[in-house]
Formats: C-alpha cells, sequence, structure tokens
C-alpha cells in the first residue's frame, strides 16, 4: 500500500508539472485537470504519511475527484462555461472530510469506523456525504458527455476522435462501475470487520485515473477553441414560424453556394451562426426541420458536390482523388471516403471511372 501511496505522489506531481509547463493549450478544462493532479498528489502523499506513521486517518479522494470531472466535461463541451467563486462550495464536503478526520482523529479501519463513540455522527455524515457525491457528479457527467457525443452532427462538419471524448465517456462509465464495487467492499468491511482491501482498491484505481487523464488530457485538443459570444435571440419564439424557417433555410443555401463555407475543414454550427448573425437553435431546428437533415449531413453533402464537380472538371486532371477531397473540406481519407460512399453508393475511385465511360 504504501509503495502504491509514493508512487501516486510522484506520478501525480510529474503529470502536473508537465501539464503546467508543456501543454499549450490553456482552456478551462486543461487548467482544471492540472489543479486535479496537484490536489491527487496532495492526497496520496497525505496518506503516505499516515501510513509511514502508523496512521491511517479516514480519508475519501474521490470527493474531490467527483466534482473536478464534471467540471472538466463541463468545461470541454460547454463552450461558454466559466468557474465562479460560488463553484469553490463543491470543495467543501472534501475539506470537511480531510480536516474532520484529522481533528477527530478517526482512523479508516473497520474497528475505528464501527465503534459508537462521540465522531459516530461524522462517521455517518462521512458516509452520506460519499454517496451523495459518487451519484450526485458522476452519473451528471456521464449523460452531460452522452448527450455531446448524441449531437455531435448538429455542432461539427467534420468529426475525428479528438472531438468525441469517447475515452471520457469510457472513464466515466468504468469509474461509476469500478466506485460502485468499491462501496460495497467498504459496506462489507463496516459490516463484517473482515479486510476487504477497500483502501487499497481506491487507492490503485485512483492512480490508474492518473495515467489516463495524465495521457489523454494531453492528447485532448481544446473543442471549442473560441468562447461563443452572447447573441439577442433573432426570433423569441421557442419555435420559428414556416415563414421564418422559409427565409432562414434561404439565408443558409445562398451562403453555402457564394461562400463555400464548407470548403473549411474545421466549419463548426457556431462559426455560422457567427457568419451569418442567427442563433444555434435557429439554424439547427430549419436542418432538422425543414431541410430534413443535421449539420454534419447537410456540410458534407455540399462537400460531396464539390468532390463530383471537381473530378468532372479536366482542369483538376493532374489531382490524385485524395487531393480533391482536401480542397473541398474532407479532414482526413476514412472520412472522405465513408462520406462519399455513403452519399453516392460509389467510392470516389468508382464515381472517376464512371464518367470516363
Amino acid at each position: 500500500m504504501e509503495v502504491l501511496l509514493w508512487i501516486g505522489t510522484a506520478q501525480s506531481i510529474f503529470s502536473g508539472i508537465m501539464f503546467f509547463f508543456l501543454k499549450k493549450d490553456k482552456s478551462l478544462a486543461h487548467k482544471i485537470l492540472t489543479v486535479w493532479l496537484f490536489i491527487i498528489a496532495f492526497e496520496f502523499l497525505t496518506t503516505g504519511i499516515d501510513f509511514s506513521t502508523g496512521r491511517n486517518h479516514l480519508t475519501n479522494p474521490f470527493l474531490i475527484f467527483n466534482p473536478l470531472l464534471y467540471f472538466y466535461s463541463k468545461a470541454l463541451i460547454n463552450p461558454g462555461f466559466k468557474l465562479k467563486w460560488q463553484h469553490l462550495w463543491h470543495i467543501l464536503p472534501y475539506l470537511f472530510v480531510k480536516i474532520g478526520a484529522y481533528i477527530s482523529g478517526v482512523q479508516f479501519t473497520p474497528e475505528e469506523f464501527f465503534r459508537i463513540d462521540s465522531s459516530t455522527w461524522f462517521k455517518i455524515t462521512v458516509s452520506l456525504i460519499s454517496v451523495a457525491s459518487f451519484v450526485g457528479y458522476s452519473i451528471p457527467s456521464l449523460v452531460n458527455t452522452h448527450r455531446y457525443r448524441i449531437n455531435l452532427k448538429n455542432e461539427f462538419s467534420t468529426i475525428d476522435s479528438k472531438i468525441t471524448l469517447g475515452w471520457l465517456l469510457l472513464v466515466i462509465i468504468f469509474y461509476i462501475m469500478l466506485m460502485s464495487i468499491a462501496y460495497i467492499l467498504g459496506i462489507i468491511n463496516i459490516v463484517t470487520r473482515i479486510a476487504t482491501y477497500a483502501q487499497l482498491v481506491s487507492f490503485a484505481f485512483l492512480l490508474v485515473l492518473v495515467y489516463i487523464f495524465s495521457f489523454y488530457g494531453l492528447l485532448q485538443k481544446q473543442i471549442y477553441p473560441q468562447v461563443v459570444p452572447e447573441k439577442q435571440e433573432k426570433y423569441k419564439n421557442p419555435r420559428l414560424t414556416a415563414k421564418e424557417r422559409i427565409k432562414v433555410r434561404n439565408m443558409l443555401e445562398d451562403y453555402f453556394s457564394k461562400e463555400k463555407p464548407y470548403l473549411n475543414s474545421e466549419l463548426t454550427i457556431n462559426n455560422l451562426s457567427e457568419k451569418l448573425q442567427l442563433t444555434r437553435h435557429a439554424l439547427t431546428e430549419v436542418l432538422n426541420t425543414e431541410i430534413g437533415k443535421n449539420f454534419y449531413q447537410f456540410v458534407n453533402e455540399y462537400r460531396t458536390n464539390e468532390v463530383k464537380e471537381m473530378l468532372s472538371d479536366s482542369e483538376y486532371t493532374n489531382y490524385s482523388i485524395d487531393a480533391i477531397g482536401y480542397e473541398c473540406g474532407f479532414n482526413s481519407k476514412s472520412s472522405f471516403y465513408s462520406v462519399f460512399k455513403k452519399t453516392t453508393d460509389m467510392t470516389p475511385a468508382q464515381y472517376k471511372k464512371s464518367l470516363e465511360v
């Protein structure tokens, strides 16, 4: 156990320093993750000191992981999200347990925890806070990340692994599963007074989380490069009228025909709403109800048509098929071939060959 705690301390400090100095992305999500690594290093360190001195104060490092996981995911998927001073109350449960355990001297052992004495109220409170924190933060984190992934095709014209947050969704799912097991082990520990290594399991999993977030956190790019400015709603009604939908559709199609924004592989619905001075809600409603496509389908249909034109134009004879795909706004060969085949029932090569017949 002690070896694991010292490894966790060293790894968390190393990762925190690496994030602070090496990662160029200074987004809010990155800052939250950096702070979390240093706090977890402190948790590993204090617990390691406890073990080396023969003490084992009651602690729950996940009381700080839970809210930071929630705010990290929220900062990634909500472009306008900002931390405010009132958010600091989310760390109070962790401070209450950490400081309270040292003041009361409550130990993290079955005999100590199960004993009825003057600190019983504190131990019961810690148990309730731990469960409430786990459920209250992990479930919303899971729901928000899942909803974000479902809505990707209404937000982005190009979808790759750096914006899908598949790694984060898997981490949250496994976290919920393993922490549920840890809590069951803890209950067995308290009721039967039989050692189930619940604390060892918790800190071992915490170390795994440090490695996962250190690796994927460095790779994760900022999904929304700029905060979307607050705009006045163009349409104040919850739903657009038929006349308004037609107007927005005409604006959208006219802009795509003349300006060809789809040639930008990084085009998002936020970019489009700023250019057209329309709300995202208005664009999404028109795309889904009036045009019958999500944003991803709408943009990539224009890209596919542009590819068709270039393949049939003698001016681009010397261009490779892949080069034409990139020129038309696709950011990878795989997405280009996948979208083109789905739209035309032919690969780009087959389509080019059909033109020669």
